[in-house]
């Protein structure tokens, strides 16, 4: 009877104890679960910001074409619809960011964008959408307009597309800052909630195998106790012999992982299981099928006797979820080319290299010449293909030193390293437009387009970035009136 008393209170400790280790077990899947979510939409909110440029850039080019087109009494429609689909995105968006609302992603596919209520990201936010403000009234009046109005009401929007236009260009920058830093507190407190929830499992753990030491040394069932505590949690469990290598107990989990028994695992070297393999630990299973694995090993004493219990997870799925996310929010889903963050990562260290070696560095801005008239007439399938094409042949031309980035829609970034001087640059400007002149053939249909290319030389041109892509981005505007004079000659 008295035995029968003594067990008691370690039998229910045990089961609480186990209870406690499966709830933390499953709230650290669902932290898990949850930082994905977050990190993606993260993700979605960084790319619609960096959007949120092309987007202001877009505006402008639609108002210059249409002050151009209203000079040579050309019709406006086309300039006009581009700065009303410009419009509704870059506001639309912006709002989402202050309220929350459906926008559409990069794929012209309805997404929600939900509020951010972070203070850093808010203040940028505030910032923008008075900038933004004066300018949206004026387009308004712009898109509004009859043909016979527009002379009145282009007049008063072109400053704000000549000056505040960079002014939005940097507040979108600082915005798309703010967003990367909210996300990374964001999981790394998440990352924190996961690491407490675990050690509060594994903590759960080891109290549970005290209860079931403390059971076995009164019971003297300890080999049973230990195989039951072992087999109830979800975690894949070996316990380590005196030399922390050799296998004395696992688990039906840590059986089925490696495709192994669990008698067969028994007297194994955990050594040979789990090999590293640069800075992965990768997992070797019975058929010759590997996986990443992520290991926990801590003390324990058991009948006076030192053991090593080690729990392993197969994190492949999540090292490929992390890869996903970290591609999405760095580089182009369509051309997979570095996106404008990754692109603006490497100006920045190029430069920093340029200043350190007193040598100079090139940017080139290039906007491709007919490319919505191939969008309209054969569908925006085929214009994906032709910006893959036009991608592909891109860095075929360039050295492998060298970044090519879409910034977006038919815009495309380049970054020259080690150049003599702006007559380097133009050589190599001209090249690319001779081999995009070139015919490309996509589904049995000969496509043509052009390119215009602006030229910003790093000291010469700016000594920051964005004082490059101005100089950049007007060359290239005056390349591409120059381009459109001729052909109308």
């Amino acid at each position: 009877m008295s035995s029968a008393r003594a067990r008691t209170p370690y039998s229910r400790g045990l089961l609480i104890a186990v209870a406690l280790f499966l709830f933390f077990d499953l709230s650290a899947i669902a932290l898990n679960f949850w930082q994905s979510l977050e990190v993606e939409r993260g993700a979605v909110a960084i790319n619609l910001a960096g959007r949120q440029r092309m987007l202001s850039q877009r505006m402008a080019k639609s108002l210059l074409q249409m002050e151009h087109d209203l000079q040579f009494g050309l019709s406006t429609d086309r300039a006009q619809r581009e700065l009303r689909d410009a419009y509704a995105l870059f506001d639309g968006t912006l709002s989402g960011f202050a309220e929350g609302r459906d926008t559409l992603d990069g794929y012209g596919r309805p997404v929600y964008l939900e509020p951010v209520r972070a203070s850093s990201v808010t203040v940028v936010l505030e910032e923008a959408m008075t900038s933004w403000a004066p300018w949206r009234s004026h387009l308004k009046r712009v898109m509004d307009a009859r043909p016979d109005q527009l002379p009145q009401v282009i007049g008063p929007a072109m400053p704000y597309a000549r000056a505040d236009n960079l002014l939005l260009l940097d507040q979108m920058n600082r915005l798309t800052g703010a967003l990367e830093a909210w996300t990374q507190q964001e999981a790394g407190r998440i990352r924190l909630l996961l690491g407490v929830t675990f050690s509060l499992a594994l903590g759960t753990f080891f109290f549970s195998m005290w209860l079931y030491a403390k059971r076995m040394q009164m019971t003297r069932l300890q080999h049973d106790l230990l195989d039951e505590v072992l087999h109830k949690v979800s975690a894949a469990v070996v316990v380590l012999d005196t030399d922390a290598d050799t296998i004395f107990r696992t688990n039906d989990t840590m059986a089925r992982m490696f495709g192994y028994g669990e008698e067969a695992l028994v007297g194994l070297r955990v050594s040979t299981l789990l090999r590293p393999q640069g800075e992965d630990l990768v997992g070797h299973r019975s058929d010759g099928s590997t996986f990443i694995a992520s290991t926990e090993r801590h003390e324990a004493m058991w009948e006076s006797r030192k053991l090593f219990v080690e729990t392993v997870m197969d994190v492949t799925t999540q090292r490929s979820t992390e890869a996903h996310l970290s591609g999405l929010a760095y580089n182009d889903p369509l051309t997979n080319l570095p996106n404008r963050l990754l692109f603006d990562d490497r100006l920045q260290v190029g430069m920093a290299r340029a200043r350190r070696e007193h040598g100079r560095l090139g940017l080139l801005f290039m906007d491709l010449d007919g490319f919505k008239a191939v969008n309209d007439a054969h569908g925006h399938d085929v214009g994906d293909l032709l910006l893959k094409a036009v991608a592909m042949r891109l860095q075929q031309a360039l050295r492998a030193s060298d970044t090519v980035s879409r910034r977006g829609g038919d815009e495309f970034t380049l970054i020259l390293h080690d150049v003599a001087d702006r007559e380097a640059c133009q050589r190599v400007a001209d090249s690319l437009t001779d081999q995009l002149t070139a015919p490309f053939v996509l589904q049995g249909q000969s496509l043509r387009v052009g390119a215009s290319i602006g030229i910003a030389v790093f000291p010469d041109d700016g000594g920051d970035a964005d004082a490059l892509m101005a100089v950049a981005d007007s060359d290239m505007y005056r390349s591409k009136r120059e381009r459109s004079t001729v052909v109308r000659a």
